[in-house]
């Protein structure tokens, strides 16, 4: 009877001290048995593709949304799960006024060298207590992507004037270029992309022509994955009526997590010709015996 009462006493301890660590407080209404807590973890500029594999940038914010408030004198963490069960790279997060929603900044490709590009781990989200060892309430498989897409990108300006082709009186000609611009690569037998993003793969690319902070640019060109191909009419470039003109290209490549392939190119013009095209802060370009300038040229034979 007395090695009854003894595990009688044992049990109800252990429950009033696991009660008195609960880390989240129950919303109103909510009894024993109620209101199961739901917990999500997002990552700045996530991305989950057609698979279901979720990539997320190197580094950025994470955010920690729960139904219910943590309780006061918990906080929540984020970190990553190793194999063996252990915890790594734990960081505090801030809460907001209502304690459901908690954000920080989270690096795990520095914390932790173990981490391989493009392969998955797992974050989770820990409710902490100084008295207590804390408490898992989510886990999130993903994988890091931290390398910027990859391209070969040809650009040519074309004379708007086609000797060709008679005028049409009733539209005012443009006097003044073109623009072509590629990202693959036509030989005798084939014809190559050179594109690509081997992790979450190739997102959006821009390409913004002679902006103006008051104006506004020219135009902007915009388009999704690979292949980085089009054209711009006749409508930006115009040949300068004296001396020479210059213009700003500014392009973008980004993977779909946000790691971006950037660049600012000028294009000068006299009066009738193409006079320099180059790299802001970079080399000037030769264009070959076609008129294409090689931009980038990251796919090597």
């Amino acid at each position: 009877m007395k090695k009854l009462f003894l595990l009688l006493l044992v049990v109800a301890l252990a429950a009033f001290l696991f009660v008195g660590c609960i880390p989240v407080t129950p919303g109103e209404g909510e009894g024993e048995g109620e209101g199961e807590l739901e917990v999500t973890i997002t990552f700045e500029n996530e991305y989950t593709d057609a698979k279901g594999v979720t990539f997320i940038p190197c580094s950025g914010e994470v955010t920690v949304t729960l139904s219910a408030p943590v309780a006061v004198d918990n906080v929540v963490y984020v970190a990553l799960k190793e194999d063996d069960g252990d915890y790594d790279c734990s960081e505090p997060l801030t809460p907001n006024a209502d304690r459901t929603v908690w954000t920080g900044d989270y690096t795990p490709n520095i914390c932790s060298p173990s981490i391989d590009e493009c392969e998955p781990f797992c974050v989770v989200a820990l409710v902490k207590h100084p008295c207590c060892p804390g408490e898992e309430v989510a886990l999130k498989v993903v994988r890091a992507d931290c390398t910027p897409p990859t391209l070969d990108l040809f650009v040519k300006f074309s004379d708007c004037t086609d000797p060709c082709v008679d005028p049409d009186p009733c539209v005012e000609p443009f006097a003044g270029v073109s623009m072509e611009w590629t990202s693959r690569t036509t030989s005798l037998c084939e014809t190559t992309d050179c594109c690509a993003d081997n992790c979450s793969g190739v997102g959006g690319w821009s390409l913004v022509i002679d902006p103006d902070e008051c104006e506004g640019p020219c135009d902007t060109v915009e388009g999704t994955g690979c292949h980085v191909e089009g054209e711009l009419g006749c409508e930006c470039f115009a040949y300068a009526d004296t001396g020479e003109v210059c213009y700003i290209i500014e392009f973008t490549l980004e993977d779909n997590v946000g790691n971006a392939v950037e660049s600012k190119w000028e294009l000068c013009l006299d009066t009738d010709s193409v006079v320099s095209f180059s790299i802001v802060d970079g080399d000037t370009l030769t264009a070959d015996s076609e008129g294409w300038y090689t931009v980038y040229n990251d796919c090597q034979p």
